[in-house]
């Protein structure tokens, strides 16, 4: 059965917003802020760029999702009594402002995850740049794309086959642009993790922490990786499903950026499960400043310090996925929340 525009359109509105209220469940957990048993708001350090990027894709995912309302009772309200399918008629027609300004929310949506992904890139490899060139020159060709498909969305006509347009081979370049940018970038970061979980075993430091945020951060890339990739499958094959995908997308970015997040915070094991040893000697690892140092959303920051100089790595659960302090900034009185 194929499905005709507005039948996507509306099944993607309805996915959109169930995943829209799960995501806001998932956003406001992420807060920098507790509340405990009395409703007293106690305000949590936190990282300035990671949380503008929360706010920045509340923001823009909240209004995605009331263009998708209005479209849907412009579609199936006004156009009452009209001959034919006319809901599909107007979903059919990309030119309409009202799908333009959707398709630049969801665009910029894409472009701040992405952007932030560079950003946990950029912390877990020491802030150095080189490592995240590759997946930069990539977001400087999704972000030509994007601003070339919206462009030419605005000059189809009535009528014209969107997959075949120019509009499509601009977005089939943004999907896969996206793609790339998400599986090599959480590529990258899991090799990081793993790097330092295998260089770390055997040590005073349990390395069970270091494996759960693995898990945590494959799952999340994962499932926005999947509905992108779906999506271009989609709309390389020309399929009206892809319209479903599509709308999933938008919340998906925010499940994707908190769940992160939300579950590290939750795993994170307390300062009691660690060992501390001040004492140099070539089998000791130092925890400090456990709970002096909160830079990030509620998580704790845990410097893992490998004496005899061999090696020097600051907690990845804070600083990877929280911006916490790098390699050059572990010392005690370097407390300043950084980016």
């Amino acid at each position: 059965m194929v499905l005709s525009f507005a039948q996507a359109e509306l099944i993607g509105l309805i996915l959109h917003s169930c995943l829209f209220g799960f995501y806001l469940f998932l956003f406001f957990s992420s807060l920098p802020f507790d509340i405990d048993a009395e409703f007293n708001v106690r305000p949590k350090p936190y990282n300035t760029v990671l949380l503008t990027s929360n706010a920045l894709l509340f923001m823009l995912i909240f209004a995605h999702w009331v263009v998708q309302i209005i479209r849907s009772q412009r579609a199936f309200i006004d156009t009452v009594g009209e001959a034919g399918d006319a809901a599909s008629a107007y979903y059919a027609f990309p030119a309409d402002y009202m799908n333009l300004l959707k398709e630049s929310l969801y665009l910029a949506q894409t472009f701040v995850g992405d952007c932030t992904m560079i950003y946990r890139l950029w912390i877990v490899y020491n802030k150095k740049i080189i490592v995240t060139l590759v997946p930069i020159i990539i977001m400087a060709v999704y972000a030509t794309s994007a601003i070339a498909v919206v462009i030419a969305l605005g000059k189809t006509t009535l009528g014209e086959n969107i997959f075949i347009s120019t509009a499509g081979v601009w977005a089939i370049m943004v999907f896969s642009t996206t793609v790339a940018t998400n599986v090599l970038t959480t590529t990258l970061i899991t090799a990081r993790i793993w790097s330092i979980k295998r260089k770390v075993r055997g040590m005073a430091l349990q390395t069970s922490g270091l494996a759960s945020v693995l898990h945590i951060i494959i799952e999340s890339a994962a499932l926005y990786t999947t509905t992108a990739l779906l999506t271009l499958i989609g709309y390389s094959t020309e399929q009206t499903w892809q319209f479903i995908t599509i709308d999933m997308i938008s919340p998906i970015i925010g499940i994707s950026f908190t769940l992160i997040s939300v579950r590290v915070s939750r795993s994170t094991p307390s300062q009691a499960a660690y060992s501390t040893h001040d004492t140099p000697s070539s089998n000791v690892v130092r925890i400090r400043g456990v709970e002096s140092r909160r830079e990030a959303i509620g998580l704790d920051t845990i410097s893992v310090n490998v004496t005899q100089h061999v090696s020097k790595h600051t907690d990845l659960e804070d600083g990877m996925l929280h911006g916490g302090a790098g390699e050059d900034s572990i010392s005690d009185s370097d407390q300043k929340r950084h980016f």
